[in-house]
């Protein structure tokens, strides 16, 4: 059966290097999700000080067709980490994220589609309200369909971040085996996830998500700062369906090459291409946060499309 325009839909979440950048090029859509992750152990380096990581994240997407070649694309981001930044006085620090994007999905042929959002965002511990930690975000996706079962994406990122400027560009691949149990779903450097079906409710994976964003920060000890999120993350996880619309993920993983930094707000580099800073003279003015485990749990709204004829 011959899909249309929908399947072809490449929903992109608003943080980039920050919860993910999931793409669509299989038969359903992911349109809510609901996260809640904590570290399992949260030491801060070279002391004996510990403070807890607490992350909370809500994704909803809804897509708009217009005509059999395009849809709009409209979607919410909102997000909060609780984190010590020592030697803040304060016992924790709460950063929160609001991002809206829109934008729109064109199939140029039968091999070619293109994705296209706006994603302007307000990261900051909300001490200043919408005030401060506005960035503008901008992200263009082509995908290259083979065959059913494989397929290539390109693309460019670029955001305002707290730091400077942020490029990355995107390579991906979406694969589902013959058989339908082997599905694996790729876009480098953001993330990697390989899923197998065992049975027609429960599958497990393996995901890794490079993760990372800025926030502004106006709290005692920090009065005029910005904190960089950097957070590399692999997980196993188990999947269940509860309802045929309806999953339930447990992930348990390690972060490595994790940290949150802090920095003056006049303290900005040239350009961040692929974590690789150019014209960066900063001083980190916070002790770091060290590696370790953490775990998580999804619960997900799939719309599933293989059912429809558009």
């Amino acid at each position: 059966m011959k899909l249309g325009v929908v399947t072809r839909l490449i929903l992109l979440s608003s943080f980039l290097l920050g919860s993910g950048l999931p793409v669509v090029a299989q038969d359903y859509l992911d349109l809510g999700t609901f996260s809640y992750t904590t570290a399992l152990n949260r030491s801060f380096e070279d002391t004996t000080e510990d403070k807890a990581i607490q992350e909370w994240n809500l994704n909803l997407d809804a897509p708009i067709v217009l005509n059999p070649k395009t849809a709009l694309i409209t979607g919410i981001t909102a997000g909060s980490i609780q984190v010590g930044l020592y030697p803040s006085t304060m016992p924790r620090t709460t950063l929160y994220a609001l991002s809206l994007r829109l934008g729109w999905n064109t199939t140029y042929s039968e091999q070619w589609a293109g994705t296209y959002l706006l994603i302007p965002k307000v990261a900051s511990d909300f001490s200043s309200g919408f005030s401060r930690g506005k960035q503008i975000g901008a992200i263009g996706i082509l995908t290259n369909t083979k065959t059913s079962r494989l397929k290539y994406m390109y693309g460019l990122y670029a955001n305002t971040e707290e730091f400077g400027l942020l490029v990355v560009p995107i390579f991906g691949v979406y694969y589902k085996s013959e058989n339908s149990l082997f599905e694996a779903n790729v876009l480098l450097p953001i993330k990697v996830d390989l899923n197998y079906e065992l049975s027609t409710t429960t599958s497990v994976g393996l995901r890794f998500d490079g993760l990372g964003t800025s926030y502004d920060i106006q709290n005692l000890g920090f009065d005029d700062h910005y904190v960089t999120r950097a957070s590399n993350e692999l997980y196993v996880y188990g999947q269940v369906k509860i309802t045929s619309s309806l999953l339930l993920r447990a992930k348990i993983g390690h972060a490595f090459f994790r940290n949150y930094k802090v920095y003056n707000s006049d303290d900005t580099i040239d350009l961040s291409l692929v974590g690789i800073f150019f014209g960066d003279n900063r001083t980190i003015l916070n002790r770091d946060i060290g590696d370790g485990f953490q775990f998580k749990t999804e619960l997900v709204y799939r719309f599933d499309l293989s059912k429809r004829t558009n």
